[in-house]
C-alpha cells in the first residue's frame, strides 16, 4: 500500500461527454425507502446513535502525516517497520468528543505496530522512535483531536496513529470515505452540498435539482432528484460545488448522515461552541 502526505485537491475534474437525452422529469429519483430493485436500493446504515459515547466516525488517512520531509524514499514507502524502543502504555485518557468527554483506554505502541501497513521490507520505512501525544483526525463532526502515538522516521518525519482503543471507533476503526459535505449551525437546518445540475443544452431550459430526505432512529439518508431536461448534447463535465438547504424533523443529534447514492458518510461541520 502506497502512503503519502494526505493531501485535499479542491477543483474541477474535466471530461468531454456526450449525453443521451433524457428527461428526469419522467424518471425522477425516487424516494429513499421506496420499493427499488436491490441492485440499485439504498445501503442500510445501521448505526448505534444512542452508545455513549457516540462511536467516532474515522475518515482517511488513520495515519497521519504530522511532519512531512519531502523525501521520495517516503513518498513510495510500501509500509512500516518500528525499531526503537517500546514506550510504556499509560492508562485511559480522558478525551472530548462532540457528544461530551469520555474516558477512553490506550493501545499500546505494540499493538498501533501491528496495525501500521505493511510490505516488503525493500519498501519499508524505519520508525525509529515513538512518543504519545495528539493528533488531528478527520471524523464526520469534523477535525477532532485525539491521543496518537507520535512515530518519527529514520528520515526526520513524523506520522501519527490513533492511540485510541479500537473499540471507540465506529467499524473498530475501519477508514470510511466522505462523500460530499455538510454544514449546519443548528443541527436542524442543513447545508448539503451535492453539487449543480448539469449544465443545460442550447435551447433547453435548466434543469432543477433538489435533495431527497428518509429519516430514520439512526441515520439521515440524503437522496438527489433532478427534474427538467438533460439533452443530448457534447458539454464538459465540470463538477460545480452548491449547497441545498435541508431542514429535518428533529435535529441530527448522534445520527449519521447518508448519502443515498453511495452508501457514503457525509461529513457534517458543525455549529461553533
Amino acid at each position: 500500500m502506497r502512503l503519502r502526505p494526505s493531501v485535499v485537491v479542491l477543483g474541477s475534474i474535466l471530461a468531454v461527454a456526450g449525453c443521451a437525452g433524457v428527461d428526469r422529469a419522467a424518471t425522477p429519483t425516487l424516494p429513499i425507502g421506496s420499493d427499488l430493485p436491490a441492485s440499485v436500493a439504498p445501503v442500510a446504515v445501521d448505526f448505534p446513535a444512542t452508545a455513549a459515547p457516540r462511536p467516532i466516525v474515522l475518515f482517511q488517512p488513520k495515519l497521519v502525516t504530522v511532519e512531512w520531509q519531502g523525501l521520495e524514499e517516503e513518498k513510495a514507502a510500501t509500509g512500516y517497520r518500528f525499531t526503537g524502543v517500546e514506550p510504556p502504555t499509560p492508562g485511559p485518557t480522558s478525551v472530548v468528543l462532540p457528544d461530551g468527554p469520555a474516558t477512553l483506554p490506550l493501545i499500546s505502541v505494540r499493538d498501533a505496530v501491528a496495525a501500521l501497513p505493511g510490505g516488503g521490507r525493500d519498501g519499508e520505512v524505519e520508525l525509529v522512535s515513538a512518543e504519545l501525544g495528539t493528533a488531528a483526525f478527520t471524523t464526520d463532526r469534523g477535525r477532532l483531536e485525539l491521543p496518537a502515538w507520535r512515530f518519527r522516521s529514520s528520515f526526520g518525519s513524523v506520522y501519527a496513529w490513533p492511540a485510541v482503543t479500537p473499540e471507540a471507533f465506529w467499524k473498530r476503526g475501519e477508514e470510511i470515505i466522505g462523500s460530499h459535505h455538510a454544514r449546519t449551525t443548528d443541527g436542524v437546518r442543513l447545508e448539503v452540498e451535492l453539487g449543480a445540475p448539469p449544465t443545460p443544452c442550447r435551447g433547453d431550459a435548466p434543469a432543477v435539482k433538489e435533495p431527497v430526505v428518509t429519516e430514520t432512529e439512526t441515520s439521515v439518508v440524503i437522496g438527489v432528484r433532478t427534474t427538467g431536461p438533460v439533452g443530448e448534447c457534447a458539454r464538459t463535465a465540470i463538477y460545480v460545488p452548491r449547497y441545498y438547504p435541508v431542514t429535518l424533523a428533529k435535529p441530527l443529534g448522534s445520527r449519521v448522515l447518508v448519502f443515498e447514492e453511495d452508501g457514503g458518510i457525509i461529513p457534517v461541520t458543525p455549529p461553533s461552541p
